[in-house]
C-alpha cells in the first residue's frame, strides 16, 4: 500500500467516526494526533519490521482490536468470515448445540440446548471452554470459537471445559450433528390443574408453539401454568414480544431498548389480548442459563405483577446487536442498545459488573421492591443442585448415555415412563460399568453422587424407551425447582394469590 493510500484510509477512517463539528477543540486535537500516530506507526513497521507486512493486513487487524475492544458481542467479519456466516445462518452445518458467550474475559457455555450432542455429552452453563482440541482459546475472539465449534456433521471435536466444584479441567469429545431445534420439546399436566411448558429457544414461530400448547392443557383442565425458560439462551426479540403477549394484556409495555443514537430508543407493547386472559396463576421458572429473550419474558412477567419467577439469577445477555455492511464484502457487527424491563431494569449484566450494590425498583401494578444490576433476579431463588464431580467425569466419558442404551437392549420396555425405576442393584451395575470406563472414583464418591446418578440414569433410560417425553415425565418426579413451583400454583386460586403463598412458603 502506498502511502496516498494510507493518507486516504486514514481520512475515511477519521470522517466515518462522525464528530460533529460542536466538538471541544481539544478533542479535535487529540483526534488528530492520534491519527497521525496510527500511520506513522503503520508507516515504521512497513519499512523497518523486521519481516515483511502487507498494510492491508495490518490495517485489518487494527480495525479488528479496536471492535474486539467494545464488548464480548461486537465483531469485525472480514470478507471470508462474512461469506461463512452467510452459509451458517442459511444453510445445514454441524454444531454441537450451545449458547456460549463471554464472561469475566473466558468463553463460557451459556447453555446446552436440549437434545443435541453438547446437552448428550454433559455440558453444563457456567461450563468454561479453555481448549479446543490441544489448543488454548484464552483470549479468542467469540466468533473465531465458534468457526473452530462447527464443522461437517459426523465429526469430532474435544474440547476441554473447567467446571464449578470440579478441581481438574474435564475433557469431552463430541461428534458434531446438524442441529434441530423445537422450540417447545414437551408440555403436560402436572396434576389435575397445572400445565407445564418447557420452552427451549425463541426460534422463528416458538410464540405459535407456546400458543398451542396453551390451548391443549387448558382443554385438559389446566387453571394455572408453569413456563420453564430454564436453560433458553434466547433467540428473536419479535418472539419474545409474542410469547409474553400470551400472558400479558394488550398494550403493555414489554421491553425497552436504549442507545447513544434516536433510533436505538424504542419501546415495544403486547400487540394483542391473551388468548386465555391473564387472570389465571403463572409461574416462570429460569436459571443461569437463562438469557436475551427468556430475560425479556421473565422480566416483564415480573413487572407487571403477572406471575412469579423462580429459580437461578438470570445470565445477564441484555444487549442489542446490529450489522453494516462495509466495503469490499466486510461487515461491522456493534452492539447499539441495551434491553430494559418496563420497571426500567437494564437486563445487561456487564453494564453493572463492577457494582457491589442492586439498585431498587417497583413492579408496574403492586409495587413490589424488584432489583437492576443485570440479568434478572427471581422472586423465590432456588438454584438448583451442582453435579457432583463424579457425575461430571461419567458424562464426559459418554458412561450415562452409553449404559442406558446397554440397559435398554437387556430389559423389557417399561409401561410407562412413570414406571421407570433404578434399583439398587443397576446402580451397583453402573458403578461397575464406570470402571470398565476407567473413570476413577472412590467408595464415598460414589455414595455421595449416588442421587443423582439415580436420577440421571432414569432419565436416560426413559428417552431411549419413549423418547423426550418420557425424559421429561421422569425428570418432572426429582425437579425441586419445578416442585416448589406446583407447591406455590396450589395454594393460588388467582394471581395475587402468588405472593401471599410465595412469602409464607
Amino acid at each position: 500500500m502506498k502511502r496516498s493510500a494510507i493518507v486516504i484510509f486514514t481520512l475515511v477512517l477519521g470522517i466515518s467516526i462522525g464528530y460533529r463539528i460542536g466538538d471541544a477543540e481539544s478533542k479535535k486535537k487529540n483526534i488528530s494526533v492520534m491519527f497521525r500516530l496510527f500511520t506513522n506507526t503503520l508507516n515504521y513497521v512497513k519499512d523497518y519490521y523486521v519481516e515483511e507486512k502487507e498494510p492491508p493486513d495490518l490495517i485489518e487487524k487494527a480495525i479488528e482490536g479496536m471492535v474486539n475492544s467494545l464488548d464480548p458481542f461486537s465483531d469485525f467479519y472480514t470478507p471470508e468470515e462474512t461469506e461463512e456466516f452467510k452459509i451458517h445462518t442459511t444453510g445445514e452445518f454441524g454444531g454441537l448445540g450451545i449458547q456460549i458467550g463471554i464472561r469475566n474475559g473466558v468463553v463460557t457455555v451459556i447453555s446446552p440446548i436440549e437434545g443435541t450432542p453438547a446437552y448428550r455429552a454433559g455440558l453444563r452453563p457456567g461450563d468454561k471452554i479453555i481448549k479446543i482440541e490441544d489448543t488454548s482459546i484464552i483470549g479468542w475472539k467469540l466468533s473465531d470459537v465458534v468457526k473452530r465449534l462447527r464443522g461437517k456433521p459426523g465429526t469430532k471435536v474435544t474440547i476441554t471445559i473447567s467446571r464449578p466444584g470440579v478441581n481438574e479441567p474435564l475433557e469431552f469429545t463430541i461428534t458434531r450433528a446438524i442441529i434441530h431445534i423445537q422450540a417447545v420439546p414437551y408440555y403436560g399436566m402436572l396434576g389435575d390443574d397445572i400445565g407445564y411448558i418447557k420452552l427451549s429457544s425463541f426460534q422463528k414461530n416458538a410464540s405459535k408453539e407456546v400458543e398451542a400448547a396453551l390451548d391443549s392443557l387448558f382443554n385438559e383442565g389446566a387453571k394455572k401454568i408453569i413456563l420453564d425458560l430454564r436453560g433458553n439462551p434466547g433467540g428473536l426479540l419479535s418472539e419474545a414480544i409474542k410469547v409474553s403477549n400470551l400472558f400479558i394484556q394488550r398494550g403493555a409495555l414489554i421491553v425497552s431498548t436504549k442507545g447513544r443514537v434516536p433510533n436505538s430508543n424504542r419501546d415495544f407493547f403486547a400487540p394483542a389480548d391473551p388468548p386465555h386472559g391473564t387472570e389465571f396463576p403463572l409461574a416462570v421458572l429460569v436459571s443461569h442459563g437463562s438469557a436475551s429473550a427468556s430475560e425479556i419474558v421473565s422480566g416483564a412477567v415480573q413487572d407487571w405483577d403477572r406471575g412469579i419467577i423462580i429459580g437461578d439469577t438470570t445470565f445477564g445477555k441484555g444487549s442489542v446487536q446490529r450489522v453494516f455492511p462495509l466495503q469490499e464484502g466486510y461487515q461491522l457487527k456493534i452492539t447499539t442498545a441495551r434491553y430494559f424491563t418496563p420497571s426500567g431494569r437494564c437486563i445487561d449484566r456487564r453494564t453493572f459488573d463492577k457494582d457491589t450494590t442492586r439498585t431498587p425498583y417497583y413492579t408496574k401494578r403492586l409495587h413490589r421492591t424488584v432489583y437492576g444490576g443485570g440479568g434478572i433476579i427471581p422472586d423465590v431463588v432456588n438454584e438448583g443442585e451442582l453435579l457432583k464431580p463424579l457425575v461430571s467425569r461419567a458424562f464426559a466419558k459418554g458412561a450415562f448415555f452409553d449404559f442406558a442404551v446397554k440397559y435398554y437392549k437387556q430389559h423389557e420396555k417399561p409401561a410407562g415412563p412413570e414406571d421407570v425405576h433404578i434399583s439398587d442393584q443397576v446402580l451397583e451395575d453402573f458403578e461397575n460399568f464406570m470402571k470398565e470406563k476407567n473413570i476413577e472414583f472412590t467408595s464415598c464418591d460414589f455414595k455421595d453422587a449416588k442421587d443423582q446418578i439415580r436420577t440421571i440414569l432414569e432419565e436416560e433410560i426413559a428417552e431411549k424407551y419413549f423418547g423426550r417425553k418420557g425424559r421429561y415425565i421422569v425428570r418432572t418426579r426429582r425437579d425441586k425447582v419445578l416442585k416448589q413451583a406446583v407447591d406455590i400454583l396450589r395454594g393460588a386460586e388467582k394471581v395475587d394469590d402468588l405472593y401471599s403463598v410465595m412469602e409464607h412458603k
